[in-house]
């Protein structure tokens, strides 16, 4: 349960980083400000939510798929089932680092919840001390002293005696665009998941993107409003005003990001045709979609396999001659062949009856033995409608000389108990892996 939660954050930090670049390199300069709003939201929506779509089914359809299972199932670590006296037991100082990292992630976590909680509960205590008053029809809440604007959902709070009347109507029209298109909505969301992901930069600079993205919103609102771009520059760095400066209009910027706010107020509007390439986002969520379900197949297919070792090999065992084998027969080519079905086959017996049978048939090769050749042969085989087994593949090779044995033992085994899709007995592959362990001298 711990990989599972595990590996499902790891993907998500990879998407959010993955699709955040894509951001970066494709849309960062548009002046699409709506769109790219919810770009950003988007990225959020797909990094959560890309794994849980099941096309397993239907992408066991596809060869191609399958081999890349197939393929990459041979690269997933898996649980090791000792038959012999040996034992492998787990590195202790792994299990203490994992839990080092786990609650240095939790503590940040908490953290920065607590720091949002103090910030909020500010804001809160607040509004419920200041006076309200209504400004040019607007209700807003009366800072008790000198300090940029800002709004949190429907309350807007100011000190509007540091401003003239042009100056405070520009800021009222700049925060009013903040509650009516609900910009606080996606700086919550925006600081719940750079919380959840503080351990990713990426995370953070797309709170970053969101935050200047709504005010390039709002200083198109007052722009679009009719008032002067010169002196509205003028107001937003301060100049001949320094303590009115709006810079906090919504956020703390530093000096950069209201470069980049100045620069965008002077900057032409991008051609609408360029919108298109905003669908460029589409692809790259669909191979993480498709990356993900074979990452998911290759797991589960890794679940079925049973790593074994073969017993104590200090007893050389003399070339073995093949004997006569009958074939199954191969499954019709229009027959569907799944890589993954709701029932895996299995073998008929436990998995130790399997590890058992193995040991007994497995015979190391002399001439492996003399050259000291050792590793792990990953077998794949169909598992026909009937149960009997046919078209036998060494997915992953150790040498000529063990793939030559795992195959032979593979070839052994007994009629297997097919697999099931949806109620239905289906041909499906299997993999297992055969370890060669050399004898202790």
């Amino acid at each position: 349960m711990e990989n599972s939660i595990f590996l499902y954050f790891i993907k998500i930090n990879l998407a959010i980083a993955l699709l955040y670049i894509c951001y970066r390199l494709l849309f960062q300069h548009d002046t699409f400000f709506r769109l790219r709003r919810f770009t950003l939201l988007f990225i959020y929506f797909a990094a959560f939510f890309y794994q849980l779509p099941d096309l397993s089914s239907w992408l066991s359809n596809h060869s191609g798929v399958t081999e890349m299972v197939s393929y990459y199932s041979n690269f997933i670590p898996k649980e090791t089932i000792v038959t012999t006296e040996d034992t492998i037991t787990q590195s202790g100082w792994q299990d203490a680092l994992f839990s080092c990292l786990q609650w240095g992630y939790i503590a940040g976590v908490i953290v920065l919840f607590l720091r949002c909680i103090f910030e909020l509960s500010n804001v809160v205590c607040t509004y419920y001390t200041c006076k309200k008053t209504h400004i040019n029809g607007i209700r807003v809440c009366l800072l008790p002293k000198a300090e940029a604007a800002y709004s949190f959902f429907g309350w807007i709070f100011i000190y509007p005696k540091q401003y003239s009347r042009t100056d405070l109507n520009e800021i009222l029209l700049h925060e009013q665009t903040h509650v009516r298109l609900k910009h606080t909505l996606d700086l919550v969301v925006s600081e719940i998941i750079s919380i959840i992901c503080w351990i990713n930069p990426c995370a953070w600079l797309i709170k970053k993107e969101i935050s200047i993205n709504q005010e390039y919103q709002a200083d198109q609102e007052v722009l679009y409003a009719g008032y002067n771009k010169k002196r509205y520059q003028y107001l937003l760095i301060g100049l001949g005003h320094s303590n009115k400066a709006i810079a906090k209009l919504y956020n703390n910027f530093s000096v950069l990001p209201l470069k980049k706010r100045i620069s965008m107020l002077n900057k032409k509007r991008t051609n609408s045709v360029v919108r298109i390439k905003y669908l460029a986002l589409l692809p790259l969520v669909g191979g993480l979609l498709l990356i993900n379900n074979i990452d998911t197949m290759a797991h589960l297919v890794t679940e079925q396999m049973t790593e074994t070792e073969p017993v104590s090999t200090a007893e050389i065992h003399k070339p073995v001659t093949l004997p006569e084998e009958t074939t199954a027969p191969l499954p019709p080519d229009n027959e569907t062949k799944y890589t993954i079905c709701d029932v895996m086959p299995k073998y008929p017996g436990s998995k130790e009856e399997l590890i058992d049978f193995i040991n007994k048939n497995i015979k190391y090769p002399e001439e492996a033995l003399k050259k000291r050749i050792s590793g792990r042969v990953s077998v794949s085989f169909l598992v026909n409608k009937d149960g009997s087994l046919s078209d036998f593949v060494v997915r992953r090779s150790a040498s000529p000389l063990l793939d030559a044995e795992a195959i032979r033992v593979a070839k052994l085994m007994p009629k297997w108990i097919p697999g099931k899709l949806k109620d239905k007995t289906v041909t499906c592959y299997y993999t297992i892996p055969i370890s060669f362990k050399l004898p202790k001298k």
